[in-house]
């Protein structure tokens, strides 16, 4: 079994190597990823060695607010996101009461994983990335913040 783990300066170059295989031009730059990994609040995880999937989010007050889950395509299909969602919650319980996220409208595949988990669709961003789509807002609630 592949331990989900905390990412450190050291999963950057495969950090961004993975960045560009799940989200193309919506990949985070080096800056980007140097930012998020010194952000307070912030809870970034991977699985394995060398890295084949990550999840970042922040936790703020009393909300978690899910950024990104990838994996790498050739490693999809065997369960590794839902294993990161579930250490993303472990991590931020007792820290959140629920959390949020948003995904791209047309993300059929990604709508699908967040309803299997739990997730409810609670709004819609107009316009929301640079190319003009529509992001869904998703809400989970029930984490458990004290």
């Amino acid at each position: 079994m592949t331990t989900v783990r905390e990412i450190h300066a050291g999963d950057l170059d495969r950090l961004l190597a993975l960045q560009q295989a799940c989200f193309g031009d919506e990949a985070w730059t080096r800056g980007m990823i140097h930012e998020e990994l010194d952000r307070p609040g912030g809870i970034f995880l991977g699985i394995g060695s060398p890295l084949i999937g990550f999840v970042c989010a922040w936790a703020v007050l009393d909300e978690l607010h899910l950024l990104q889950i990838g994996v790498d395509p050739e490693a999809r299909r065997a369960g590794l996101a839902s294993v990161l969602h579930g250490a993303l919650l472990v991590a931020a319980r007792g820290r959140a009461s629920a959390a949020w996220l948003e995904v791209r409208a047309d993300n059929v595949a990604a709508i699908a994983f967040y309803l299997r988990l739990g997730w409810v669709e609670v709004g819609r961003r107009p316009r929301y990335y640079a190319d003009g789509e529509d992001a869904l807002l998703f809400r989970l609630e029930g984490l458990g913040a004290p």
